[in-house]
């Protein structure tokens, strides 16, 4: 959202209220339904209030946002049940009046939002609304925006919406549709590397971008910001990265100081929705005990207040239990989730890491016709239950031997064999080997359709693509950017949120 409310912007509001007001009277005047008012208080949120709503009636209310003509992402739709609206102190019983926030309008656009009101004993009831939006013109927008591939209709998504984690122009994430709209920003000030889409609302940090601050926060899609914990008492200074979805939880990124010992991006922790501490992995003790156990000194590889691993991810493996995390500088590693242990490998062997018996004692060979990943983002269990990841194919910056590189960046999916201690590449998104992002970027999978993010192009752009069935295109916009700009980009759904 903006930082500050223009004048044109409080007219547009003003004059919107009034035109709402004279909204012809349809089905719901009927029902006793009157539209009080309807406002918009940047180019993506606003809110409708309607009268004559008994609450003891009330059973939900639904807004949906029409797509624009020429679409193909689905509509954004918000079921608000009873309870959330008391919750939130938008239903007065006296009045019998409820107050509905809005949010995913097209920026500069009339928006036709239909909205469903339901009460006991009664039928729906739906009344429509408009509500015009200033232009958006920041990061993102259509203007700046080179449509590579524009939309292809003929190649169906099976997702919607993607959330940009953004880190300039003191903006928190953003979220864009597939057609490269521009659909809401977050605050600003809360340009947070970390965000992640939970329950409805974002979870982000303080820490604006890479280090400093130890608090976690809620920022609901109106806006409203909670402070949900801080970690400054368990020695956390900073949050870097990713947030990714545990076995119960969400699992953060902490850079932390334990017993005078620092550990810079080797830390993870998994959360709940309150922010308390469900467990931790200290990857430097982890990885320290087991060089120590095969005959190693980890000493010149696992440095405290070094940068030696750069954990940029993790996810939740459950057919095996598994926490497997990115570390950019070294390797992809699997982890026990109880047990804490390191259970296979996966890298560049002509990594520094390659080079310890101890380590490689858990190395994963290649199969033929494989490749092996390089500085890699972004790794995820895919539904057909394989390890996917953005091979950015640049070597380490914090070792020596610092390892190989590509001349290409390219999303990969493996299949891990662990009976034969076994990697094989299943697939790959090449891209006519026409990208080389060296850092950031991501690719996700929904479906049968991906997200990737070349973030860092050589190119001096960053490249959101769809891919769809067979591999073919669905999209490719780019704007001029680099890392910050766009560093991950997951998908997410609007379609159907109930609060």
């Amino acid at each position: 959202m903006p930082a500050k409310t223009t004048f044109a912007a409080f007219v547009t509001s003003l004059a919107l209220a009034i035109s709402a007001l004279a909204a012809p009277a349809t089905a719901e005047a009927a029902a006793g339904l009157t539209l009080r008012s309807a406002t918009v208080s940047s180019e993506f949120v606003g809110q409708v209030v309607l009268r004559g709503i008994p609450s003891s009636l009330l059973q939900y209310i639904t807004f949906t946002i029409v797509p624009k003509t020429g679409s193909t992402a689905k509509a954004i739709s918000v079921t608000y049940s009873k309870a959330y609206l008391v919750a939130q102190r938008k239903l007065g019983s006296r009045v019998k009046e409820a107050t509905i926030p809005i949010f995913g309008l097209y920026p500069g656009y009339n928006n036709t939002v239909r909205i469903t009101v339901k009460q006991i004993y009664r039928k729906a009831i739906t009344t429509t609304v408009r509500m015009l939006t200033a232009p958006y013109s920041e990061y993102f927008s259509a203007a700046t925006r080179v449509d590579v591939t524009p939309r292809n209709k003929s190649v169906p998504l099976d997702y919607s919406y993607m959330l940009v984690k953004h880190l300039n122009s003191g903006l928190g994430p953003m979220i864009l549709d597939i057609d490269g709209n521009v659909r809401w920003t977050g605050r600003p000030g809360m340009n947070s590397q970390g965000a992640y889409f939970w329950n409805g609302s974002i979870y982000l940090d303080n820490s604006e971008g890479y280090s400093a601050g130890s608090k976690l926060f809620r920022m609901d899609m109106t806006g409203s910001l909670t402070e949900v914990a801080d970690y400054a008492s368990e020695g956390v200074w900073g949050f870097h990265h990713n947030y990714d979805l545990g076995k119960v939880g969400l699992l953060i990124e902490p850079n932390i100081t334990v017993d005078g010992a620092v550990h810079v991006e080797s830390t993870i922790f998994e959360i709940n929705k309150s922010g308390a501490i469900l467990d931790r992995w200290n990857i430097t003790q982890i990885v320290r005990d087991a060089m120590v156990a095969g005959g190693d000194d980890p000493s010149a590889f696992v440095r405290d207040g070094d940068d030696w691993l750069h954990i940029n991810a993790s996810t939740y493996w459950a057919a095996q239990n598994t926490l497997v995390i990115s570390g950019r500088e070294d390797f992809v590693i699997g982890i026990g989730y109880n047990d804490k242990q390191i259970k296979w490998i996966l890298g560049d062997l002509s990594k520094a890491w390659a080079t310890y018996p101890s380590l490689m004692a858990y190395a994963l060979t290649m199969a033929p016709g494989s490749i092996a990943p390089i500085g890699q983002h972004a790794v995820s269990i895919t539904p057909d239950g394989k390890l996917m990841l953005f091979d950015n194919g640049y070597q380490s910056f914090n070792h020596s031997p610092a390892g190989d590189n590509h001349t290409y960046s390219a999303p990969r999916k493996y299949a891990i064999n662990l009976a034969t201690k076994t990697a094989t590449e299943v697939w790959n998104f090449k891209h006519n080997e026409s990208i080389w992002s060296v850092i950031c970027s991501s690719v996700y999978q929904k479906g049968s359709s991906y997200l990737i993010d070349y973030a860092h192009g050589n190119d001096g752009y960053l490249h959101l693509v769809g891919v769809g069935t067979q591999d073919r295109t669905a999209f490719e916009y780019a704007w001029p950017g680099a890392c910050w700009d766009g560093w991950n980009t997951s998908i997410i759904s609007l379609e159907g949120l109930r609060y």
